[in-house]
């Protein structure tokens, strides 16, 4: 039985698709029982608890018991500062807790490219300079990682995964990244900048995930990215895929958007304030991690968008 945090969102439901498809057994933490049920695949067992458990963690001890391994995507984007952190962080912490109680053997934290990155834009398994990037999320899953290397020192076979910028198809819908795409083939947004970025099909990455669970080793790090790809290119490629006119304007990097911006293309801008990202990913090759490009990756993504909307 594998545990699964987070499993109603995005890159979660992802995951368990892939898990079930695959026969393994799994039970997800939720907070509401209903909401899963009506998003997750049948056969899922549901356990309710929470990262932020009042009880000193009962639930979330109750949820781990009896698993061989906890896969932990559960946390907060968009938020407030404190928000944010109180959910990455201290709802890792709980985790991490519950687990080594539990007596639970494995452990994979979902992290983020955007918590290793350092200022020359390079996104490495093994960084030697400090994060570059201070929004609350990014600062957030740095301060958590720290957690899950501690508690792999303490003994507890917990590994990291970080997936750069994630798309495509999830039971969850068009969500993440693919917001992005839709706005800007609807014509929805005018402008981003033109920064160069990691780019991973959700599939791919929930794959990632389940070889760092099998195969990773204690205290690594694993990145999991299909291509680098500026944003430009990804959008005007998407919407060509689907048969829109609208093409975004491009900016160099350097510039600035326009207070409005959305979250995702407000990424852009961010980006662009750094060098062109890089990626060092190694060790999770090692592991096997074969994904797809941008080209496959927004094709598959145009045909799964296309069906939901007949």
């Amino acid at each position: 039985m594998l545990l699964v945090t987070g499993a109603t969102g995005y890159l979660g439901s992802a995951l368990v698709d892939l898990l079930v498809r695959r026969g393994e057994a799994v039970r997800a933490a939720v907070r509401d029982p209903v909401r899963a049920a009506a998003v997750l695949p049948e056969g899922v067992e549901l356990a309710v608890a929470d990262l932020a458990d009042p009880g000193d963690g009962a639930s979330l001890r109750a949820a781990a018991r009896g698993c061989s391994g906890v896969l932990h995507l559960a946390g907060s984007v968009g938020h407030s500062r404190d928000e944010t952190r109180r959910s990455n962080v201290e709802g890792t912490r709980a985790m991490l807790t519950a687990a080594a109680e539990a007596g639970v053997p494995r452990f994979v934290y979902t992290s983020s490219s955007a918590a290793v990155m350092d200022a020359s834009g390079l996104v490495s398994e093994n960084p030697s300079g400090p994060p570059a990037l201070t929004d609350a999320y990014s600062v957030s899953k740095a301060e958590a990682e720290k957690l899950v290397l501690a508690a792999a020192g303490d003994g507890l076979h917990a590994t990291i995964v970080n997936p750069v910028g994630v798309y495509g198809p999830s039971p969850r819908g068009p969500l993440s990244y693919n917001g992005l795409l839709l706005a800007a083939a609807r014509g929805e947004i005018d402008v981003v900048v033109d920064a160069p970025v990691g780019w991973v099909l959700a599939e791919d990455a929930a794959a990632g995930h389940l070889l760092a669970l099998e195969k990773g080793e204690l205290g690594r790090r694993y990145v999991l990215c299909g291509e680098v790809a500026p944003f430009g290119r990804v959008l005007h490629t998407f919407a060509e895929q689907v048969g829109s006119p609208h093409r975004v304007r491009t900016l160099p990097p350097g510039s600035s958007l326009p207070d409005d911006a959305g979250t995702f293309a407000r990424r852009s801008q961010v980006y662009g304030a750094f060098p062109p990202v890089h990626i060092e990913d190694a060790q999770a090759c090692g592991l096997g991690f074969a994904p797809r490009g941008v080209a496959e990756g927004l094709r598959l993504t145009a045909e799964w968008v296309t069906q939901q909307a007949v």
